[in-house]
């Protein structure tokens, strides 16, 4: 018998098969195969949604699942994408020398900004976070990452840009530990926004596994940062007291 009800199995394992995700592709950067390494957190970035929806559907949340949760995305959004940066680049001729130092200091601030998220949000309740992300999330920042380097990695006209991805890895940093807001993915009552966030969740959950166009979902992902950011600074949201004790997804 197992000493929990067997409907946590679910979310969990989807948490679990994120973090494996998260696991092999360090592995996969550390061979050089780079664009599987990207598609591997792309998954990630699937599996950490269906784990949330799972645990909603199932009424299987837990205090368990959060922190396994936060465990897993800082292996598959944080040691990933730090471990792609670093492997596909130290060779580069650009970061030979006092350049190393600096490729280095730049994994190592974004990996440590990603823990500090997670461990913020999960000790916090914000006003408005059932509504809202503080500062933006970590999941956010795995699949850009992923499909701006598979976009330009895949583009000869734009391949220089890849030598660019440590700077992106502080400005990453940074807008995760801020405090800009960005709607969370809700029905809302606007049947036309809920058809389109519907109709994107369906395109990225087929080209994602079947590692086609990351272009489209690059642009998806860009979308929803740029107008979910700019809805919320042109229209700030208020709140009147605390919104419940629910923690943030990272």
């Amino acid at each position: 018998m197992l000493p929990f009800p067997a409907k946590f199995l679910v979310p969990n394992g989807f948490t679990a098969f994120s973090m494996l995700c998260g696991l092999f592709s360090v592995v996969a950067s550390s061979r050089g195969d780079f664009a599987f390494a990207a598609w591997l957190t792309l998954w990630g970035v699937l599996l950490d949604k269906l784990d949330g929806s799972a645990a909603r559907l199932l009424k299987a949340s837990s205090e368990f699942g959060v922190q396994y949760d936060s465990f897993a995305d800082f292996v598959v959004f944080g040691i990933a994408p730090g471990a792609l940066v670093y492997y596909r680049l130290a060779d580069s001729p650009n970061y030979q020398g006092p350049m190393a130092a600096v490729l280095m200091a730049c994994v190592g601030l974004y990996v440590v900004a990603v823990s500090g998220r997670l461990a913020r949000f999960n000790i916090s309740s914000p006003p408005g976070g059932d509504l809202y992300f503080y500062g933006i999330p970590t999941t956010m920042m795995g699949a850009l990452f992923s499909t701006f380097y598979l976009t330009v990695e895949s583009r000869p006209q734009v391949h220089g840009l890849i030598e660019l991805l440590p700077l992106l890895l502080v400005a990453a940093s940074y807008l995760m530990v801020s405090s800009l807001k960005l709607p969370k993915l809700k029905m809302r009552k606007n049947k036309a926004l809920n058809a389109f966030q519907l109709v994107n969740l369906v395109v990225a959950y087929i080209l994602a596994p079947l590692m086609l166009l990351p272009e489209v979902l690059l642009a998806q992902a860009l979308l929803y940062l740029v107008a979910g950011v700019l809805s919320c600074l042109v229209s700030p949201p208020r709140f009147d007291e605390p919104q419940g004790e629910t923690p943030l997804s990272a």
